[in-house]
């Protein structure tokens, strides 16, 4: 614990010895520019969304509509705009729930099943296209109570996505296309949780015809984490974003999700999930 507190407390200094240290900055207080743009494709960014999916738990169907719905956002708080390059502190949070669709018999049931919550600090570093983004952020996992009353659960279980941790993302534009990576590590776990996280991904992005808010949008999000055993965990999106500006976007993407679920306490399940989103960024 004393190491991660100390990597924390290095990241902090780094940032706040290079604030300091300039004499020619701009200081903007919550600024319309994102240095780090939100990963779309990642299940678990911080961003609001809303989804209908059929689902697979492993080869089998469900017959049941699953039913992601997020409301968060990352919000830059403060930026330090040195031209070609600049620094930025911000914040970020997600409520994330689960719903499923059912008609068990002949009642039709909207249930859900488990609300995640998460919340963290964001620093960031840009230089021209390339940007670096640091994230302390702390996430839990708690079923709703008609999830616990549904199926008799009375006890305490392994609730393993509860934790802190460190992501440390490096992201890069060229022309039309966004080429992302990083790595997480996960600490202060009551069950010991996986270490280790890595991620890369890519994302495209063209304007319909010139001038266009509008813009055809695909990509895919790849993840391996430690505690499932490094299997892969597969977003993929594609759809048509309407840009109101730079950092205010919407997006309608059909996607396919192919992994370990990446909510509730059931990250020991392999699913595959297909269908339509809508996300959005209100900041």
């Amino acid at each position: 614990m004393k190491v991660h507190l100390l990597i924390f407390l290095l990241l902090l200094a780094f940032f706040t010895t290079a604030y300091s240290q300039e004499k020619q900055k701009a200081v903007k207080f919550l600024p319309d520019l994102h240095y780090f743009d939100p990963l779309i494709l990642d299940p678990v960014e911080c961003q609001s969304f809303g989804s209908l999916y059929a689902y697979w738990e492993g080869a089998y169907w469900k017959d049941l509509i699953y039913s992601p719905l997020a409301l968060g956002f990352q919000l830059p708080v403060v930026q330090w705009d040195m031209g070609d390059y600049g620094f930025e502190i911000g914040f970020m949070a997600t409520v994330f729930f689960q719903f499923e669709f059912v008609e068990p018999g002949s009642i039709f049931q909207v249930n859900l099943i488990s609300t995640d919550f998460k919340a963290g600090i964001p620093f960031v570093f840009r230089k021209k296209r390339f940007s670096l983004r640091a994230a302390l952020y702390h996430v839990s996992s708690h079923f709703s109570e008609e999830y616990i009353i549904r199926n008799w659960i009375t006890g305490f279980g392994e609730n393993r996505n509860t934790y802190n941790a460190v992501d440390i993302h490096a992201s890069w534009k060229f022309e039309k296309m966004r080429y992302y990576g990083g790595v997480g590590m996960a600490f202060i776990s009551p069950y010991n949780r996986g270490f280790w996280k890595f991620q890369g991904g890519f994302l495209f992005r063209s304007p319909v015809k010139e001038g266009s808010k509008f813009n055809y949008i695909a990509g895919a999000d790849f993840q391996v984490l430690q505690e499932t055993k490094w299997s892969l965990n597969t977003q993929l999106g594609a759809g048509i974003e309407l840009a109101i500006r730079p950092n205010r976007t919407f997006q309608v993407m059909l996607q396919y999700f192919g992994g370990n679920l990446p909510y509730s306490q059931y990250t020991h399940l392999k699913v595959q999930y297909l269908g339509v989103s809508l996300i959005g960024h209100p900041f």
